[in-house]
C-alpha cells in the first residue's frame, strides 16, 4: 500500500477531501483504503495548487466514517 495522504472533511455532496502528501497525483479510479486495508472509496478527482493537491474520493459506501486527519492509502 502507498500512503495517499490524510482525510479533511466530507464535502456537502459525500464525497470525501484528502490533503495529498506526495507530489505525484494519484490516478483517477484508483481504490484508497484505510489504515485497516478497507476499501474507503475511489479517487474522482485532483484539485488544488501543485504544490499543495487534494484528492477528492468517492465513497463506496453512504455510511463511511472516517476520523479527521486519518491516514489513507493507494491500493
Amino acid at each position: 500500500m502507498r500512503r495517499l495522504g490524510y482525510f479533511i472533511h466530507r464535502s456537502s455532496t459525500g464525497k470525501l477531501v484528502v490533503k495529498l502528501v506526495s507530489p505525484r497525483p494519484p490516478k483517477i479510479g484508483v481504490r484508497v483504503l484505510n489504515s485497516k486495508g478497507r476499501v474507503v472509496g475511489r479517487v474522482i478527482d485532483v484539485i488544488g495548487p501543485v504544490r499543495s493537491p487534494y484528492a477528492i474520493i468517492k465513497p463506496t459506501l453512504s455510511g463511511v466514517k472516517l476520523r479527521e486527519y486519518e491516514e489513507l492509502y493507494l491500493k
